[in-house]
Parts: C-alpha cells; sequence; structure tokens
C-alpha cells in the first residue's frame, strides 16, 4: 500500500515561504571599532571583508530607499580601494532580485576623473564600466548611469553640466576613499572646503602623483605620465549626501590619512577627508595595515618617533623620495590637526 504524502496548500503563508524562501545575510563583523568625534572607524582583518560590509550596509540602505520612493542616487568612487567593494556588490545584486529592483531605480554618479577619453585605460569611466557598471548592465536602466564627459570640447562647461545634474537630482548614497595625503575624491589638501558644492577642475599634487602610480604601476610608470590635473566633486558637494556615507580605505599607504582626519576633532583643510566629521550618517571601514596609527595614537595619546618613521617609510614615492622631505609633511600635516607628536629631528 502506497501511502500518500500531504498536500501543501502553496496560496497558505507556509506555502509562500517554502516557494520564496529568505536567508538574512550578516556583514562580516570587525575587529574592533576606533571611536572618533566623527564616523567610527571600523577596523576589518581584510579587504575583502571591509568591502562585503560596505556592500551589505549601503545595498540595504538601497533597497530600503528605493521602496519608498521612485528614484534614488548613488555616487561612488573609482579607485583600488573599492575593488572588494564592486566585487562583494555585483555578487550581492546577482543573488537579490530586491537589490536588483533598486538598483533599477538609482541613478549613479562618479566622483572625479581625469580629461581623458573614456577608452583610455587610466580614465575612472574606464575603471568603473570595466569593474562595476559592466557587471551590473542587465540590472541598470542606461539612463540611469551618469559618467562625466571628462574629453568633452569644452571639460568645464561638461563640469558645470555634470554639477547641476547632481545637485537637480540629489545624493542619497556614497562610496568614498581617502588618499594618501588625506584627498576626498580630488579635492586636494590646501583647497578650502567651505563654499558651495561644486563639480570642479583641480591640479594634482606631488603626494597625489605618487599614489596614483602605486595604485596604478601599469598604467604610470613615471611622474609625467600622470595627468597634472583632474576634474572631481568638492566637499561640500560629497556632504550634501543625504542618507550614508560609507569609507573605504584599505592600504598601508594611508595610515598618515587616516590619522590625520579622525584622531581629533578638528577639521582642516590640509586634511579635505577630515570633514566627513561633519556628516550625521558615516562609517569608515579599514584594515589594521592602514588603522595601526591611528589605533596607536588612541593607546597612547601621543605619536610617537617610531610611528613618524613608518608614517614616512609608508609614503615613500618617486616625487617624494626623501625621508626629511616626508618628515616635514607628517609634522606639519598633525599640527595644522592638533594631533600631539614626540619631538623628532628633521
Amino acid at each position: 500500500m502506497t501511502e500518500s504524502l500531504p498536500s501543501r496548500n502553496l496560496e497558505s503563508a507556509d506555502g509562500r515561504e517554502w516557494l520564496r524562501p529568505e536567508f538574512p545575510l550578516d556583514a562580516p563583523p570587525p575587529q574592533r571599532v576606533i571611536p572618533t568625534s566623527g564616523p567610527a572607524v571600523a577596523v576589518y582583518d581584510s579587504a575583502e571583508e571591509m568591502g562585503w560590509a560596505s556592500a551589505v550596509n549601503l545595498a540595504a540602505e538601497q533597497c530600503r530607499l528605493a521602496e519608498e520612493k521612485d528614484e534614488l542616487s548613488f555616487i561612488i568612487m573609482a579607485a583600488p580601494s573599492a575593488f572588494p567593494f564592486y566585487r562583494a556588490y555585483v555578487r550581492l545584486a546577482e543573488s537579490s532580485p530586491r537589490l536588483r529592483r533598486a538598483i533599477w531605480k538609482t541613478h549613479f554618479f562618479q566622483f572625479d576623473d581625469y580629461p581623458l577619453p573614456a577608452h583610455h585605460p587610466a580614465s575612472f569611466r574606464f575603471l568603473l564600466l570595466q569593474h562595476f557598471f559592466m557587471p551590473l548592465a542587465t540590472f541598470t536602466d542606461p539612463a540611469k548611469v551618469h559618467l562625466f564627459e571628462a574629453d568633452a570640447a569644452d571639460p568645464d562647461a561638461a563640469a558645470r553640466r555634470y554639477e547641476k545634474t547632481i545637485l537637480e537630482r540629489g545624493l542619497d548614497l556614497q562610496l568614498m576613499g581617502i588618499g594618501e595625503n588625506g584627498h576626498w575624491g580630488f579635492h586636494e589638501p590646501g583647497i578650502p572646503l567651505e563654499g558651495a558644492p561644486r563639480f570642479m577642475r583641480v591640479a594634482l599634487t606631488g603626494e597625489n602623483v605618487d599614489q596614483q602610480m602605486r595604485d596604478h604601476p601599469h598604467l604610470f610608470r613615471r611622474p609625467e605620465d600622470v595627468p597634472m590635473c583632474a576634474y572631481t566633486a568638492s566637499v561640500p558637494l560629497f556632504l550634501t549626501t543625504r542618507h550614508l556615507i560609507e569609507g573605504n580605505v584599505p592600504q598601508p599607504g594611508k595610515a598618515l590619512a587616516l590619522l590625520a582626519a579622525f584622531g581629533s576633532e578638528t577639521i582642516h583643510e590640509s586634511v579635505p577627508a577630515g570633514a566627513l566629521k561633519r556628516h550625521p550618517r558615516a562609517v569608515v571601514r579599514t584594515t589594521q595595515a592602514a588603522a595601526w596609527a591611528l589605533a596607536d595614537y588612541r593607546e597612547k595619546g601621543v605619536v610617537t618617533r617610531d610611528a613618524v618613521h613608518r608614517l614616512a617609510d609608508s609614503l615613500r614615492g618617486p616625487r617624494t623620495p626623501d625621508t626629511q622631505s616626508l618628515l616635514v609633511r607628517i609634522r606639519e600635516t598633525l599640527a595644522a590637526v592638533g594631533i600631539a607628536m614626540e619631538d623628532f629631528a628633521v
């Protein structure tokens, strides 16, 4: 005698749950959280865990916003710091119909770019297309992917148009990085942090040239290979982001920038990323390799001589090869934001 299986009412709540299962996804936990006067700094075992945590948090907020309104916006950096995030976010999108619906509603903007053609491998549009937008191509509305026309006949006019589009649309979400010299986007040290939100042309500092060569060694083999100017959103424009800013800072060469940006309450134009302390909903995710100086300062209340020399070693590059100039830079940067240092010879 054959035993019949119990029937299942697929219209019941139980049946719907069985046909459309859900699995909650937890972000990787940080190994520690460093408190600051602004955003919390979460330290992870690896850059991949850092990127996953940001991807989960931004995707969750993106989905929430998409269920509340018809359209939203997301401004995203183009840099190796974001590669772990890109990979994690793409995997989430491939797995989640809810996130794919939110992506279709999302307007995307880029932080910055060099005045190069989009097909140039050093163009940030090229980087974003290769690592982010092309893997998401079937999930995005092409009309909502707004890339800056950096190689326009009149790039200054293109920058004004891009600025106008961003301000008209408004920003909801942001994934940011922090430069080795504390830049946010290409808003460089020395550019005022106040004023109207802008998308503007800037000259690159020597410190930034060194970083670009470290970030893209296959593209920039000599300092003269790095473009000397770029276009970027300004700090006041970045700070118009309404709902959430996530920072990803994995590299060892960012240790000084993290310390200077979040080691004190001071906001100074020598460290533009420190203005993130003004935003009410921001978090910085990093690795032990990048956070060691900030953590050490929090524990000791002073930057030791050994720490200063370790910072100098992490920043040496073709444009700043000698230790003396690096020590001067470190002393001036930390003094500007009121961070105590042991005396050291320059």
